[in-house]
């Protein structure tokens, strides 16, 4: 290659480079304005809200890309963006990190009532049997207009940016090899295509988090079990649920009143937690603490109907979980009527 040619090609190379700078900068300009860095904090508070105050153990993270980050997966993406007429869709994000993986159903249906989940555009990987591939569990959320607006609308006209977010559920073991693997991996994909064996290993490590998991649940589990049958009834409840009590211990007058009913005591060993759990965090649970007391009544309010200990719950209870339930039979029927609608 002649000298002149050399020279015109780090003319271009640099002249690129100064355009990508130019083009980050022009980013740089529209998000780090007052209030947006602040977003995705605001907009996982909701979530966040309902979550606490059903008792879950979890931790939450959230952010707005940075200009960087943004230009990036548009250049990189933009071939794919272009053909499939598709955008960034997460100019924002949330991360749930949930301690206990059997917590994961309830945290999804508090999501989708907390946010406009689009379906269509999230990602919930369905566990293959003779696999072991990471499980994704993305949900991509339609921005609520008073979270766009503090966006400058350049951002969305001159970019191929959507005006969404995105919500990440993940576990505290699978949450640091998502970490190293959206880093390692995911952002180098070409490296990691001629080096088939290294990928699997990667995905080995998951499938051992992921027993880790499972592990987890299943020794709190055994040891509730190993409480009941060794009539250790607060220790049986807190293991059982796995929750963050505002207090617990089990008040004196309780504790000898369930001494008293075996039978009782094994079922609410045996009811299902999740109920009471999606009491707790509605907006009906307002003024009553989740304490071990409180979950035990209502347990029974919701679950077992025990007359006796009825009898010894607050009125406020007894009314909020009944104003519950009546809640819960008419999503259940529209949600029939729906279904019903759709085979007409």
């Amino acid at each position: 290659m002649f000298k002149s040619e050399k020279l015109c090609n780090c003319r271009q190379v640099f002249s690129k480079r100064g355009e990508f700078m130019k083009e980050i900068e022009e980013l740089s300009g529209l998000l780090d304005r007052e209030g947006i860095q602040n977003l995705g904090k605001e907009l996982g508070h909701a979530i966040q809200k309902k979550l606490e105050k059903s008792g879950i153990y979890f931790r939450i993270f959230a952010r707005v890309k940075e200009a960087g980050s943004v230009w990036h997966k548009l250049e990189w993406k933009k071939q794919e963006y272009l053909e499939r007429d598709k955008k960034l869709q997460d100019i924002a994000g949330i991360r749930i990190v949930l301690y206990y993986m059997d917590d994961i159903p309830i945290c999804k249906e508090l999501l989708k009532s907390t946010y406009s989940v689009i379906e269509k555009d999230s990602h919930e990987d369905i566990p293959k049997v003779n696999e072991f591939n990471p499980l994704r569990m993305n949900y991509v959320c339609h921005m609520p207009e008073e979270f766009v607006k503090r966006f400058p609308e350049e951002l969305f006209t001159n970019y191929r940016i959507d005006k969404t977010f995105e919500v990440q559920i993940r576990t505290t073991f699978s949450e640091g090899w998502h970490e190293v693997d959206h880093d390692v991996r995911y952002k180098h994909k070409e490296e990691w295509a001629q080096h088939y064996e290294f990928s699997r290993e990667l995905n080995g490590i998951y499938a051992t988090l992921e027993v880790c998991d499972r592990s987890m649940v299943n020794l709190l589990e055994r040891l509730a079990y190993q409480n009941y049958k060794n009539r250790q009834i607060e220790a049986m409840i807190r293991n059982k649920y796995r929750l963050r009590f505002e207090n617990p211990r089990i008040s004196v007058p309780l504790l000898e009143f369930l001494q008293k009913d075996t039978e009782l005591v094994k079922r609410i060993y045996r009811s299902p937690r999740e109920i009471p759990m999606r009491f707790f965090a509605s907006s009906l649970s307002e003024g009553i603490p989740l304490t071990v007391d409180n979950l035990v009544l209502v347990c029974n309010e919701l679950c077992l109907g025990q007359k006796d200990l009825e009898d010894r719950t607050p009125m406020l209870i007894r009314e909020r979980t009944g104003q519950w339930q009546e809640k819960q039979k008419i999503s259940i029927n529209m949600k029939k009527s729906v279904d019903t609608e759709f085979y007409l």
